[in-house]
């Protein structure tokens, strides 16, 4: 009898063992921190939470990093409380004769990966004359090297250029081939077509265009240049005109809002992101102002933070923007309790070895993904923030933010995916 009860806590005690043995610890991560050595040549920020919310470890929790594309998280989170299912593609009125268009900054018309068709044939087939209203310009730090943010972006505000046997090129929309200048003061080693740094003109060297050449490239884009496109697209005569909105608006949507966050997050479309934060600007008032939409999330649904974001865009390109790891977690939360629907989420996410900017970063295990997270990247800086799932059949929250390093940025990657691919491994 003696022997068998001994027996029997003998069994008991290495299971209790092996059962903590297999549980994730603030110990056993900070031994991985530690011993790494690419980790202690820069600033790290590193959370790792359970589904209960219970925090395992957490290392410079309320340090502010520059989050780069993390900041679509909080653009996401943005156009959930805000935008419905559906993203509305203008506001009209019905004027006599006329249909009156007030552009809310839907990015979908004619975007060669969104267009639905819902807007053009809506359009195309209207019995009245189509006018824009004019409304107050966007406020935006313009660069030359991206897509203009917009009222009434058409074509992704891009130009597809290609070259041609004939050592020419051709421009898709072609009606572009108009603001296509050669400009014999451009010095360049080999062909290539770029915007203007002032004006809408698109330049190019005095050089022999390959047939293999093909470049995506951003125009200028304003209600005049949206106008001059829905024109030439619907081969009839568009007007801007004068009119503050009434009181009785339909409006009009594109595309279901899940389609357009998917081609914001997967492969981290920056011109999207600030796109989203006009959708969500138009459906609180008049203007078309992200700041605005920034500051109603911040109002509304961060106001509780211990460390207030300072968020400056929707992308991510600004290096103004700051936030804690704490917080970014914080709004991985938020984005779960928002939707309720963790698969849903997870569709939105790059996922590892599978889709989006984790693709080749990770590879399967099991022939399974087990990491769905927002990457960011800016020079000298690199995170990733999202879920992951253990062999276990654990779940975790995670946010791992690296800021100021000197190596190449697959370096630091790689260790990170390392550390992660860890975790999933053994716990």
């Amino acid at each position: 009898m003696k022997k068998a009860v001994i027996l029997f806590l003998l069994i008991g005690l290495l299971v209790d063992q092996n059962v903590f043995g297999q549980k994730l610890t603030e110990k056993k991560v900070r031994k991985i921190f530690r011993q790494s050595e690419i980790l202690q040549e820069h600033l790290v920020g590193f959370m790792v939470q359970e589904e209960t919310g219970s925090i395992v470890y957490a290392q410079h929790e309320n340090i502010h990093f520059v989050p780069a594309s993390n900041t679509k998280l909080f653009t996401l989170l943005a156009g959930l409380v805000i935008l419905g299912d559906s993203i509305p593609a203008f506001q009209y009125e019905i004027l006599g004769d006329s249909l009156i268009l007030w552009p809310t900054g839907d990015p979908s018309f004619l975007h060669p990966k969104l267009d639905n068709g819902r807007v053009y044939h809506f359009l195309a087939k209207t019995p009245y004359k189509i006018f824009i209203a004019d409304q107050a310009p966007i406020h935006y730090e313009p660069s030359y090297w991206r897509p203009d943010p917009a009222h009434f972006p058409i074509y992704a505000n891009t130009v597809n250029v290609k070259g041609l046997n004939t050592g020419f090129f051709e421009i898709n929309p072609k009606v572009m081939i108009d603001f296509a200048k050669p400009d014999s003061s451009l010095v360049l080693k080999e062909f290539d077509i770029l915007r203007a740094k002032t004006g809408n003109l698109l330049i190019y060297p005095i050089l022999p265009v390959p047939e293999s050449f093909e470049s995506l490239l951003p125009f200028p884009m304003d209600l005049e240049m949206s106008r001059f496109l829905l024109q030439d697209t619907l081969k009839r005569e568009i007007q801007l005109i004068r009119r503050n909105k009434g009181k009785d608006l339909g409006t009009f949507y594109s595309i279901p809002s899940d389609s357009l966050y998917k081609h914001m997050m997967l492969p981290s479309d920056n011109f999207l992101a600030e796109q989203v934060l006009l959708l969500c600007s138009s459906t609180l008032g008049d203007t078309l102002d992200m700041q605005r939409a920034i500051g109603h999330v911040q109002e509304n649904w961060l106001m509780d933070l211990r460390h207030p974001p300072i968020w400056e865009d929707g992308s991510g390109l600004s290096r103004y923007n700051l936030f804690t790891p704490n917080t970014v977690l914080a709004v991985l939360n938020m984005l779960e309790d928002r939707l309720g629907d963790l698969d849903r989420l997870k569709a939105l996410m790059p996922a590892g070895g599978v889709s989006g900017t984790l693709k080749t970063a990770y590879e399967l295990d099991r022939g399974e993904a087990f990491v769905w997270a927002k990457t960011g990247t800016l020079k000298n800086m690199h995170l990733q923030s999202g879920w992951l799932e253990t062999r276990k059949g654990k779940r975790y929250r995670f946010v791992f933010m690296n800021n100021n390093f000197t190596r190449p940025t697959a370096e630091v990657r790689k260790e990170m995916v390392r550390i992660i691919s860890h975790l999933r491994e053994k716990y």
